[in-house]
């Protein structure tokens, strides 16, 4: 069953570290990481985590999503979808009324499309959401 979480990134950081590893994706910075990641977790087992970096306007960004290479293809099924719709909800309750993350990553590129995303321009593309 998923479930989802907010995790602090004090708590958090460890496991992402070890993510990227997996994945041979550089650590971004424990000070470049926003304090919001979005967990979301599949019979207990974290399968997600999306950061979201806020600011002083009504937009959010998503970055750095990253998946627990561990996971198995059940585990993930649906997941990110899942945690993507929890993030979408939270921010809109607490004021944000867009969305905005980069990726160039094929598997991200379709989330996004999927989930109505509107992509901004080029290779590496910007997505967009009013929610």
């Amino acid at each position: 069953m998923l479930k989802w979480r907010l995790e602090n990134k004090s708590r958090f950081y460890d496991t992402l570290l070890k993510w990227w590893a997996d994945w041979d994706f550089p650590p971004v910075g424990y000070k470049s990481l926003p304090e919001r990641i979005f967990v979301v977790s599949n019979d207990d087992n974290d399968v997600y985590a999306i950061p979201v970096t806020v600011g002083d306007s009504d937009m959010c960004m998503i970055s750095f999503i990253t998946g627990n290479k561990q996971a198995t293809k059940e585990q993930r099924k649906g997941a990110l979808d899942y945690l993507l719709e929890k993030v979408e909800t939270c921010m809109k309750y607490n004021g944000y009324n867009v969305i905005l993350s980069i990726s160039g990553t094929p598997s991200l590129k379709k989330l996004f499309e999927d989930n109505n995303y509107i992509i901004s321009l080029g290779d590496t593309n910007e997505y967009i959401k009013r929610i």
